[in-house]
């Protein structure tokens, strides 16, 4: 896999996101998250994804009536 997955490398994205870790939660992450996320690099599988995030909002905000 290109990308290794690391706690170092989860508690860069948390903190980029504003999203705080406890100690300890980024290794929780890695050890829960690496093998499915491995697998899926080894398949190559593409998961595609809207090209506009805030459209997902939009639909959500629309079908609540808001």
């Amino acid at each position: 896999m290109p990308d290794e997955i690391t706690p170092e490398r989860i508690a860069t994205i948390a903190a980029a996101a504003n999203v705080p870790l406890a100690p300890g939660a980024a290794a929780r992450i890695v050890r829960a998250t690496a093998a499915t996320i491995s697998r899926f690099a080894g398949e190559q599988v593409e998961i595609a994804l809207e090209i506009e995030p805030s459209t997902f909002v939009v639909v959500q905000r629309s079908e609540l009536g808001r």
